[in-house]
Order: C-alpha cells, then sequence, then structure tokens
C-alpha cells in the first residue's frame, strides 16, 4: 500500500513529539551524581586526609603566656597556669560536688577578644592542650562549662576571662601549650580559620615546680560566683 507524503510529514511530527525516554534521563542524572561523588571523594582526600599540622600549621598564631596574641578573628591572651588535684563543679541542680583525680587539672586562665563579630567556644571543636610530644587533651568533661570560659560571650571591645580546665597526666605537663580554636561547625568545618598557639612556659623546672605546688584542692564554683 502506498504511502502519501503527507502521512510521512504527520509520523515524523508525531515522533518528534515524543518525550525523551526515561532511560536517557536516569543515566543522565547517574552521571550527575557520578560527578558530585568524584568531586566529594577528591575534597575529603584532599582535606581529610591532611594532618592536623598540615592543615593549620599556616594559619597557626603563635605566641607565650603573658603575651597578647592577634589573629584576624580574635585576641587571646593566657594570664596564668595553676595545677590542682581536686577541684568542684556543679550539676543541673546547682549542687556542688567535689571532684579529685589521679592526674593534675591544669587550669589556664584565658582572656579573649573577638574582631568583628561575637562569639562562644564551642565543646565540638574546643581548644586543645597540646604537650611537647603531640599529644592533644579537650578540656575536662568532669566540670560543668558553665564554671568555665565556655559560658562567656566573646565580643569586640570587651574582653572576657575565664578558665579552662583540662585533666592531664603529669608528663604532659613539660612544654605544653595551649591551642585556642575559635567556634566551628561539624557540618561545614572552616579548615581556613585561624588559631592561637600559645606556650605556657612550662619548661623542665618550671613544669616540676607547677607539679610540686599543685593545689590539695581549687574552688571553682566560688571564683565563678
Amino acid at each position: 500500500m502506498a504511502v502519501s507524503h503527507a502521512e510521512r510529514r504527520t509520523t515524523r511530527r508525531a515522533a518528534a513529539r515524543k518525550p525523551p525516554r526515561r532511560g536517557l534521563m536516569r543515566r543522565a542524572a547517574a552521571a550527575v551524581a557520578g560527578i558530585v561523588l568524584a568531586a566529594a571523594a577528591v575534597y575529603a582526600q584532599q582535606n581529610l586526609s591532611m594532618s592536623f599540622e598540615q592543615r593549620t600549621s599556616y594559619l597557626t598564631y603563635k605566641g607565650r603566656i603573658g603575651e597578647t596574641v592577634e589573629t584576624k578573628r580574635f585576641t587571646v591572651k593566657v594570664l596564668s597556669v595553676t595545677a590542682a588535684h581536686a577541684v568542684d563543679t556543679t550539676d543541673y541542680s546547682n549542687k556542688v560536688t567535689k571532684v579529685a583525680t589521679g592526674n593534675l587539672f591544669l587550669l589556664v586562665d584565658v582572656s579573649a577578644t573577638s574582631t568583628r563579630e561575637p562569639m562562644r567556644l564551642s565543646e565540638l571543636s574546643p581548644p586543645l592542650l597540646l604537650t611537647a610530644d603531640g599529644r592533644r587533651y579537650q578540656p575536662t568533661d568532669k566540670v560543668n562549662a558553665a564554671l568555665t570560659l565556655f559560658n562567656k560571650y566573646i565580643q569586640p571591645g570587651f574582653w572576657s576571662s575565664g578558665l579552662l580546665v583540662f585533666e592531664v597526666p603529669k608528663d604532659a605537663v613539660p612544654g605544653a601549650g595551649l591551642v585556642f580554636i575559635p567556634p566551628n561547625t561539624p557540618l561545614v568545618p572552616d579548615v581556613y580559620a585561624p588559631e592561637a598557639q600559645i606556650d605556657l612556659g612550662l619548661s623542665g623546672a618550671a613544669a616540676d615546680r607547677l607539679i610540686s605546688q599543685a593545689e590539695d584542692y581549687h574552688s571553682l564554683v566560688s571564683v565563678s560566683r
């Protein structure tokens, strides 16, 4: 049976109006997803595989106890360091409890101000005590954060002071320093944020003196009130 030119044109127009096959759309979506996953893998390899020192050393501002260390985001100073075998804390009902340790509590008195906007230290990315051999200690969870610098807002133009309390073995004291880290988020970490690394002045003799003169008990509650 012969097919006229008009019928051929009608057939071609109908074919042109057909929607794209779903298989092509699925393959395109899979390709885009693959590109996104590949980019994420490259980012993770480049950033997460790098060591702590590699990711932050070029943004580390260094100083010593008593010195003002200024970064582009904040300014910080360590005023003093003391040690104790026991401290106190409070619970949700404000009940005071004495807390002892078989190690040492290092109490670092810190004062800080921010450059442009208020900030508050984060327990998810807190300041660290860095030992001479590279160990890093977070502030102890035996002390209510409300009694420490974590409870203070650090604002532009004003200095906020408070203690950071670390529980460490005695062999962590010689050569220890404070790494002061601004608040960060674990979802979108800012690996380019500045940090301040402060030498606490605990050389051999100074560390021995601090350990030997550690207080039997240091009240945090009476200081914070």
